[in-house]
C-alpha cells in the first residue's frame, strides 16, 4: 500500500519521505539489534515469533519495489474507476494488485529469504526452544567437534521451504515474463 501511495498519490513532503525510507536501507541489521530488542521487550515480544517477523513488516526494499512498479499502471485507469464510484481501497485491491502479481511473487521471495537467513537478530531475541533454522544449524558446531554430517543434512533440508515457495510462486514469474509477449 505504501508504494501504491508514493507511486500514484501526490502529498506534502512525498520526496524527503521517500528518500529517508531509502535511506534505511543502507543500515546494516547489527546497527538494529539493540534499539529493535529493547523495543521488543517493552511490548513484551521476547521470544515470540512476530518480534523477528514485525519488523521487517514495512520493508523499505519491498516499499521501493511496489512503488516502481505501481508507477506503470495508467493514470487514467484509475481515473476512469473512480469516476464508476470505486473507493481508493477498491482501486488498490481491485486494479493495481492484480496487476502485480508477478513483482509481488518476487518480492515475496526476496523477503522470505532475507528472513529465512536472518543470523543474529534470532540469536538475541529467541531463547533456544524457539531458534530459526540458522541459528539451530550454528548450535550444531560444539567446542570440541564439529558434527559436519548432521550440519549437511540440516542445511539440506533447510532448503525444502524455500524451493517450495519458489515452485508455489513460479507461475506468477511466468506469467509476468509472458505479459508483453505477442501470441500469435
Amino acid at each position: 500500500m505504501a508504494g501504491f501511495a508514493f507511486a500514484k498519490y501526490e502529498f506534502r513532503f512525498k520526496k524527503p519521505m521517500f528518500y529517508s525510507i531509502l535511506a534505511t536501507l543502507i543500515l546494516p541489521i547489527q546497527l538494529l539489534v539493540i534499539p529493535l530488542f529493547l523495543l521488543m521487550s517493552r511490548l513484551d515480544m521476547t521470544n515470540t515469533y512476530w518480534a523477528i517477523i514485525l519488523p521487517w513488516a514495512a520493508n523499505p526494499l519491498g516499499i521501493f519495489l511496489m512503488r516502481q512498479n505501481m508507477r506503470s499502471i495508467p493514470d487514467a485507469l484509475l481515473e476512469s474507476a473512480r469516476m464508476d464510484g470505486a473507493t481508493e481501497f477498491q482501486l488498490f485491491y481491485k486494479i493495481a494488485l492484480p496487476t502485480m502479481k508477478s513483482s509481488l511473487a518476487a518480492l515475496a521471495i526476496i523477503l522470505f529469504l532475507f528472513q529465512w537467513n536472518l543470523f543474529l537478530f534470532p540469536l538475541v531475541i529467541l531463547e533456544q526452544g524457539k531458534y530459526t533454522i540458522p541459528v539451530a544449524i550454528n548450535q550444531l558446531v560444539g567446542a570440541q567437534r564439529v558434527y559436519y554430517d548432521q550440519i549437511m543434512v540440516a542445511a539440506t533440508l533447510s532448503i525444502v521451504p524455500i524451493f517450495v515457495l519458489f515452485l508455489f510462486l513460479q507461475k506468477q514469474f511466468v506469467s509476468g515474463i509472458l505479459a508483453g509477449s505477442v501470441k500469435e
